[in-house]
């Protein structure tokens, strides 16, 4: 088998690879639900030095909508803030008191257990938690990061982002595939055995077509979270238009 194109093929793989990688962190980052990937861009500064947020503060994800940053050294807190607010000026803060607990999904359950199966991690109530506020000791402070709502406009806005994304990432695979595929179609023009060219050639399409798939799946799997969201955002709308009508009188109370 012609080594050559054998290690294009191979090249091309993880070259398409790392353009999957890349459309699903920037799908982490158009925030719907909390993602902890989301912070990996926060730069945090104090005394002109700049910090990842690893290394400041542990952060875990309390439920689908909103996650949590601990600092490691309370007397930062207000840097963290500023950190995370610059990345991401969308997410909702508050500033609780305590501390919680919940299941980590990338760990076992036992240590000795063989099981394939992660834990469930049970979605955390964080309005149990006393509100905090930042001043000299900030002890025992955490703070919490809410998604924004997603209504109409933002959920146009981000699923339009979405298929514009999906579609950068496809033009990078398709000139990757169209360029190779000239490659491989030359040299199977000049050469005088075909089987071998012909395996790689199908190997090519194949790493094609699993990376368009790929791409897809993301892709469909992004907007569904944001419709998702978009219908958690209307039903709530509609709970609190139920709580502001007095149904004894029939009509609508003053807003």
């Amino acid at each position: 088998m012609n080594s050559f194109l054998l290690i294009q093929t191979d090249e091309v793989n993880r070259k398409m690879d790392s353009y999957i990688v890349l459309l699903s962190f920037r799908y982490m980052n158009l925030c719907v639900k909390a993602e902890i990937a989301s912070l990996m861009p926060v730069s945090i500064v104090d005394e002109g030095t700049e910090y990842d947020i690893e290394e400041m503060a542990d952060v875990a994800v309390a439920n689908d909508y909103q996650f949590v940053v601990y600092p490691k050294y309370p007397e930062l807190l207000s840097q963290i803030i500023e950190g995370i607010a610059e990345a991401h000026p969308e997410f909702k803060l508050s500033i609780k008191r305590g501390r919680v607990s919940y299941v980590d999904p990338d760990k076992d359950n036992d240590d000795n257990d063989d099981s394939d199966e992660k834990p469930k991690r049970e979605p955390v109530n964080l309005d149990k938690f006393p509100a905090g506020e930042l001043g000299e000791d900030n002890t025992g402070l955490f703070l919490v990061y809410t998604m924004p709502d997603v209504d109409k406009n933002r959920r146009d806005l981000l699923t339009t982002a979405v298929k514009s994304l999906h579609a950068e990432c496809m033009m990078r695979i398709d000139s990757l595939f169209a360029h190779h595929a000239g490659i491989f179609t030359e040299f199977l023009a000049s050469a005088t055995s075909l089987s071998d060219g012909e395996l790689l050639k199908n190997r090519l399409q194949q790493i094609y077509d699993e990376h368009k798939d790929r791409a897809d799946m993301l892709r469909d799997e992004k907007i569904k979270e944001i419709d998702d969201a978009y219908a958690k955002y209307m039903l709530k709308q509609d709970h609190s238009k139920e709580e502001k009508m007095d149904f004894r009188k029939g009509f609508r109370l003053d807003q």
